[in-house]
Protein backbone atom coordinates (compact mmCIF):
# COMPACT_ATOMS: atom_id res chain seq x y z
CA UNK A 1 0.00 0.00 0.00
CA UNK A 2 1.29 3.39 -0.72
CA UNK A 3 1.08 6.64 1.74
CA UNK A 4 0.01 9.57 0.68
CA UNK A 5 2.64 12.69 1.88
CA UNK A 6 2.10 16.64 2.02
CA UNK A 7 4.79 18.48 -0.35
CA UNK A 8 5.97 21.44 0.41
CA UNK A 9 3.76 23.17 -1.94
CA UNK A 10 0.55 21.35 -0.66
CA UNK A 11 0.70 18.27 -3.24
CA UNK A 12 0.48 14.92 -2.55
CA UNK A 13 3.07 12.12 -3.33
CA UNK A 14 2.55 8.82 -3.11
CA UNK A 15 5.34 6.34 -1.37
CA UNK A 16 5.68 3.15 -2.06
CA UNK A 17 5.59 0.88 0.41
CA UNK A 18 8.67 -1.90 0.39
CA UNK A 19 6.68 -4.89 -0.43
CA UNK A 20 5.95 -7.19 2.44
CA UNK A 21 8.07 -10.77 2.23
CA UNK A 22 6.41 -13.50 1.38
CA UNK A 23 4.98 -15.95 4.04
CA UNK A 24 6.06 -19.65 4.16
CA UNK A 25 2.73 -21.68 3.10
CA UNK A 26 1.01 -22.95 6.29
CA UNK A 27 0.23 -26.09 6.61
CA UNK A 28 -3.23 -26.64 5.98
CA UNK A 29 -5.27 -26.70 9.29
CA UNK A 30 -7.23 -29.57 8.00
CA UNK A 31 -4.16 -31.48 7.28
CA UNK A 32 -3.00 -30.80 10.79
CA UNK A 33 -6.11 -32.54 12.19
CA UNK A 34 -6.45 -35.38 9.62
CA UNK A 35 -4.08 -37.79 11.42
CA UNK A 36 -5.28 -37.39 15.03
CA UNK A 37 -9.12 -37.43 13.54
CA UNK A 38 -8.12 -40.91 11.75
CA UNK A 39 -6.57 -42.22 15.05
CA UNK A 40 -9.18 -41.26 17.30
CA UNK A 41 -11.53 -43.13 14.79
CA UNK A 42 -9.57 -46.09 14.52
CA UNK A 43 -9.46 -46.52 18.06
CA UNK A 44 -12.83 -45.86 18.62
CA UNK A 45 -13.99 -49.18 16.66
CA UNK A 46 -12.46 -51.20 19.04
CA UNK A 47 -13.40 -49.42 22.17
CA UNK A 48 -17.02 -49.32 20.82
CA UNK A 49 -16.66 -53.20 20.07
CA UNK A 50 -15.10 -53.38 23.83
CA UNK A 51 -18.38 -51.91 25.34
CA UNK A 52 -20.95 -53.68 23.13
CA UNK A 53 -19.10 -57.12 24.37
CA UNK A 54 -19.22 -56.56 28.02
CA UNK A 55 -22.46 -55.34 27.87
CA UNK A 56 -23.42 -58.15 26.41
CA UNK A 57 -21.68 -60.26 28.61
CA UNK A 58 -23.15 -58.07 31.83
CA UNK A 59 -26.32 -59.21 30.22
CA UNK A 60 -25.65 -62.76 30.54
CA UNK A 61 -24.32 -62.42 33.68
CA UNK A 62 -27.82 -60.57 34.98
CA UNK A 63 -29.61 -63.77 32.92
CA UNK A 64 -27.35 -66.21 34.65
CA UNK A 65 -27.79 -64.46 38.63
CA UNK A 66 -31.75 -64.20 37.77
CA UNK A 67 -31.70 -68.17 36.95
CA UNK A 68 -30.15 -69.27 39.67
CA UNK A 69 -32.70 -67.62 42.46
CA UNK A 70 -35.56 -69.01 39.82
CA UNK A 71 -34.04 -72.51 39.57
CA UNK A 72 -33.01 -72.69 43.49
CA UNK A 73 -36.16 -71.83 44.48
CA UNK A 74 -38.33 -74.32 42.28
CA UNK A 75 -35.43 -76.83 43.00
CA UNK A 76 -37.10 -76.61 46.39
CA UNK A 77 -40.50 -76.85 45.88
CA UNK A 78 -39.97 -79.77 43.34
CA UNK A 79 -37.97 -81.58 45.75
CA UNK A 80 -41.05 -81.83 48.02
CA UNK A 81 -43.17 -82.31 45.64
CA UNK A 82 -41.07 -85.58 43.97
CA UNK A 83 -39.90 -86.61 47.23
CA UNK A 84 -42.50 -86.55 49.30
CA UNK A 85 -46.48 -88.62 48.92
CA UNK A 86 -48.97 -90.12 50.81
CA UNK A 87 -50.96 -93.39 49.79
CA UNK A 88 -54.32 -91.91 50.52
CA UNK A 89 -53.46 -89.68 47.95
CA UNK A 90 -50.70 -91.12 45.58
CA UNK A 91 -52.52 -90.25 42.16
CA UNK A 92 -52.47 -86.78 43.04
CA UNK A 93 -48.92 -86.78 44.23
CA UNK A 94 -47.57 -88.87 40.89
CA UNK A 95 -49.46 -86.11 38.83
CA UNK A 96 -48.19 -83.18 40.52
CA UNK A 97 -44.27 -84.86 40.23
CA UNK A 98 -44.95 -85.79 36.82
CA UNK A 99 -45.77 -82.21 35.96
CA UNK A 100 -42.60 -81.03 37.69
CA UNK A 101 -40.75 -83.05 35.84
CA UNK A 102 -39.31 -83.12 31.71
CA UNK A 103 -36.58 -84.77 29.73
CA UNK A 104 -34.33 -87.79 30.89
CA UNK A 105 -36.07 -87.40 34.21
CA UNK A 106 -40.00 -87.43 33.24
CA UNK A 107 -39.14 -90.63 31.13
CA UNK A 108 -37.88 -92.59 34.48
CA UNK A 109 -40.74 -91.12 36.86
CA UNK A 110 -43.08 -92.57 34.22
CA UNK A 111 -41.90 -95.98 34.24
CA UNK A 112 -41.41 -96.44 38.26
CA UNK A 113 -44.82 -94.46 39.00
CA UNK A 114 -47.10 -97.56 38.75
CA UNK A 115 -44.67 -99.23 41.22
CA UNK A 116 -44.57 -96.65 43.41
CA UNK A 117 -48.38 -96.76 43.28
CA UNK A 118 -49.16 -100.04 44.38
CA UNK A 119 -46.21 -99.89 47.48
CA UNK A 120 -47.48 -97.14 48.86
CA UNK A 121 -50.92 -98.62 48.90
CA UNK A 122 -49.47 -101.32 50.27
CA UNK A 123 -47.65 -100.21 52.98
CA UNK A 124 -49.91 -97.49 53.84
CA UNK A 125 -46.73 -95.31 53.23
CA UNK A 126 -46.67 -91.54 53.96
CA UNK A 127 -43.21 -89.64 53.04
CA UNK A 128 -42.12 -86.19 53.89
CA UNK A 129 -39.15 -85.06 52.18
CA UNK A 130 -37.76 -81.55 54.02
CA UNK A 131 -34.83 -79.98 51.49
CA UNK A 132 -32.52 -78.05 53.38
CA UNK A 133 -31.16 -74.04 51.40
CA UNK A 134 -30.34 -75.35 48.18
CA UNK A 135 -26.57 -74.75 46.44
CA UNK A 136 -25.57 -73.97 43.01
CA UNK A 137 -23.36 -76.52 41.81
CA UNK A 138 -23.31 -74.63 37.79
CA UNK A 139 -25.27 -72.35 36.19
CA UNK A 140 -26.22 -71.01 33.01
CA UNK A 141 -29.74 -69.08 31.83
CA UNK A 142 -31.58 -72.06 30.89
CA UNK A 143 -30.41 -74.81 32.96
CA UNK A 144 -28.84 -74.97 36.60
CA UNK A 145 -27.74 -77.84 38.71
CA UNK A 146 -29.03 -77.75 42.26
CA UNK A 147 -27.25 -80.04 45.43
CA UNK A 148 -29.92 -80.39 48.32
CA UNK A 149 -29.42 -82.37 51.86
CA UNK A 150 -33.16 -83.76 51.91
CA UNK A 151 -34.50 -85.37 55.07
CA UNK A 152 -37.16 -87.85 54.36
CA UNK A 153 -39.51 -88.93 57.37
CA UNK A 154 -41.55 -92.21 56.39
CA UNK A 155 -44.41 -93.74 57.91
CA UNK A 156 -45.19 -97.25 57.24
CA UNK A 157 -47.43 -99.61 58.16
CA UNK A 158 -47.68 -103.38 56.55
CA UNK A 159 -50.30 -105.43 57.00
CA UNK A 160 -49.96 -107.54 60.10
CA UNK A 161 -48.09 -104.79 61.69
CA UNK A 162 -49.93 -103.40 65.03
CA UNK A 163 -47.85 -99.98 64.84
CA UNK A 164 -45.98 -98.51 62.44
CA UNK A 165 -42.49 -98.07 60.89
CA UNK A 166 -41.36 -94.69 61.71
CA UNK A 167 -37.94 -93.72 59.82
CA UNK A 168 -35.79 -90.81 58.79
CA UNK A 169 -33.37 -90.58 55.90
CA UNK A 170 -30.82 -88.19 55.39
CA UNK A 171 -29.80 -88.07 51.53
CA UNK A 172 -28.13 -85.40 48.90
CA UNK A 173 -29.46 -85.00 45.93
CA UNK A 174 -28.90 -83.41 42.46
CA UNK A 175 -30.93 -82.09 40.62
CA UNK A 176 -30.55 -80.68 37.28
CA UNK A 177 -33.20 -77.78 36.73
CA UNK A 178 -34.36 -76.57 33.33
CA UNK A 179 -36.17 -73.96 32.10
CA UNK A 180 -39.07 -74.94 29.91
CA UNK A 181 -41.58 -72.77 28.72
CA UNK A 182 -41.18 -70.24 31.73
CA UNK A 183 -41.28 -72.78 34.55
CA UNK A 184 -38.11 -74.83 36.32
CA UNK A 185 -38.60 -78.18 36.15
CA UNK A 186 -36.28 -81.17 37.02
CA UNK A 187 -34.70 -83.00 34.06
CA UNK A 188 -32.33 -85.10 36.13
CA UNK A 189 -32.28 -86.19 39.22
CA UNK A 190 -29.32 -88.20 41.03
CA UNK A 191 -29.39 -89.57 44.72
CA UNK A 192 -25.50 -89.18 45.96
Amino acid sequence: MSQDRPTAGGRHRHEARPPRPARAPRPSRRRGLALPAALAAALCVPAAAAVVVLGLHDRADAQTQTARREAVAAARQVARDVLSYDYRTIDADIARAKADSTGLFAKQYAQTAAQLLAQAKQARAIVQASPSTPGVVSASHNEVVVLLFVDQASVKQLTGQKTPTTRIDQSRVRMTMSRVHGRWLVSQLNAL
